[in-house]
This record gives structure tokens, C-alpha cells and sequence, in this order.
């Protein structure tokens, strides 16, 4: 799979990411599954490998919204998190369809992402499967819950945009491209028009606002009973603390999208620092008696 300019890709090993290492990695990384995929793809594709992960950023009040191809298939993208480098980020700044719907949104305060792959293939428990960031409950999705999103998903939304010359390579677009839909004018994929935070009702709040932090889960479908609650799992990043996906301006002012373990707040290592000092005094103290 070629990587666009339009996107750029960091994973992160043992916390450093040396610049010439970064697209040889990312490289390494979306090629060893050997998948040569040019378009969007819905969750239905390859058993076990599913689609590929879909960023979708939108405002009610523009209303307007973009889809960003990411590039990695789901598996490839769990697979970093179960033994790969344990982060993932998407460096925004050359997006031109993002960049035109931040110009449409200018100074909306309303501007939301989600982010989303699935394999819908398959009939077995283990070959239903979703990764999504969620700011809802995610103990309560059914497994009827995410079939039902990840039907809504392709059917909805996945097979409108790889109509589009944008998206979809075999009409002129570019790989792993981005579509900037409009209510109106092209309403038909419009996120917050055809399936929305909670795809069609069927699934929990899948947004957080721009500028802040959210949960991502990889669900598993526990048996063919869609009554039953799938199997949640939150994603791991370094040093075992739990993944978080968050859309925000690095230092040099560019949008990045990043899905990795949080930083702690300074004031938690204050805490730690101010708890081994209690803990060295009481030692000396010992010691000196």
C-alpha cells in the first residue's frame, strides 16, 4: 500500500522516533500483512484482517465533515497495540480536504472526530470485530450492537464515500485520500447525515471535542447471540497504561491525530517526587537511629 503525501505517520518504539526510522517503520509496518488496498474499505473485505481505520472529523454548526483514509487495516492496527510500538499518529498539516473543512468551520466551537475500523466478515464470534474510540459506556454494546454499527457504517456510509472521485482511486483519487462532504451539497456523506457519533442509533457516542482525549476499545463479538455483550478491551500503550486517541495543535501548530498512552500531569510526578522524598527521609532517619 503506498502512503499518500497527504498523510504522515510516526509509530513510536521505546518512546523514540528518529526521523529517517519514522516512514521506514510505518512502511515496514503497513506492508508485512502484504494488503494492497487503495480505497476506503468497508468492514466486509478479508476475514480477519477487516477494513481500514477511518478518521472522521465534523461540525454540526459548518455543517460539513471529512473522512481521512488513514491507511492501516484494523488488524495491522491492533497489532501495534498487542506487541508493536504501542502508539500511532497522523500528522494532519498537508491534508487538503481537512484544511478546507477547518476553513468551513472557522471558529465553530462544536468541531467533533471519531475514529473507526471493523471486520464484519465471517460467522463466527472471533470474526466480528471493531476497534472505536468511545466516550460512551462501552461495557453496554451487544454484540447485536456492533454488528448493527458496522452494517450501518458500510452500507451507510463506507459504500457513498468510495463513490466519490476523493476517495476512490479507480475514479481519480488519490490513495489513501480524504472526502470533504457538505450537507447539501454532497449530504450523502455527510457523517452527522447518514450514520453520526452512534451510527444510526445502534451503537454508544463514538466522539470527543477537538482538543481533547478519549477512550478506544477493540470489541469482539463473545458468540453469534446478538443479545449477548461483546467482549470490550481498551487499547494498551507504553508502559502498560491505557491508550487514548485525541485530535489537538502539536507545538509547531499543526493538527495531529494520535492514539497512545497518556503523559502524566506534572502534577502527578510532583506527587511522586514529594512521596520518594518522604520516603528517603524516613530511611535516613531509620538509619540514623
Amino acid at each position: 500500500m503506498g502512503l499518500s503525501e497527504t498523510h504522515k505517520f510516526c509509530l513510536t518504539l521505546n518512546g523514540e522516533t528518529p526521523m529517517k526510522l519514522q516512514h521506514i517503520v510505518a512502511a515496514v509496518a503497513l506492508a508485512a500483512s502484504g494488503t494492497a488496498f487503495a480505497n476506503v474499505l468497508d468492514p466486509l473485505v478479508t476475514t480477519g484482517q477487516g477494513g481500514e481505520m477511518s478518521l472522521t472529523v465534523y461540525s454540526a454548526q459548518a455543517q460539513a465533515s471529512v473522512l481521512i483514509d488513514t491507511g492501516i487495516m484494523l488488524a495491522d492496527f491492533r497489532s501495534i497495540f498487542t506487541s508493536g510500538a504501542k502508539s500511532f499518529s497522523l500528522d494532519l498539516s498537508s491534508n487538503s480536504a481537512f484544511n478546507s473543512f477547518l476553513a468551513l468551520a472557522g471558529d465553530a466551537s462544536d468541531i467533533r472526530f471519531a475514529f473507526f475500523g471493523g471486520d464484519n466478515s465471517g460467522v463466527s464470534a472471533a470474526q466480528r470485530t471493531m476497534i472505536t474510540t468511545v466516550s460512551g459506556d462501552a461495557t453496554t454494546v451487544t454484540n447485536g450492537n456492533m454488528v448493527d454499527s458496522l452494517n450501518q457504517i458500510k452500507n451507510n456510509y463506507l459504500d457513498t464515500a468510495n463513490l466519490k472521485p476523493a476517495i476512490n482511486v479507480t475514479l481519480g483519487g488519490q490513495a489513501n485520500g480524504s472526502l470533504l462532504a457538505q450537507k447539501g451539497t454532497d449530504g450523502n456523506a455527510y457523517f452527522l447525515e447518514v450514520v453520526g457519533p452512534t451510527f444510526g442509533g445502534k451503537f454508544v457516542d463514538t466522539s470527543a471535542a477537538i482538543g481533547t482525549s478519549v477512550g478506544i476499545y477493540d470489541f469482539v463479538r463473545s458468540s453469534t447471540s446478538a443479545l449477548g455483550d461483546a467482549t470490550e478491551s481498551a487499547l494498551i500503550g507504553e508502559g502498560g497504561r491505557t491508550a487514548v486517541a485525541g485530535l489537538a495543535k502539536n507545538a509547531a501548530g499543526n493538527y495531529v491525530f494520535t492514539v497512545a498512552a497518556p503523559v502524566p500531569e506534572p502534577s502527578s510526578y510532583a506527587l511522586a517526587l514529594a512521596g520518594l522524598a518522604l520516603v528517603g527521609a524516613a530511611a535516613r532517619r531509620r538509619a540514623a537511629k
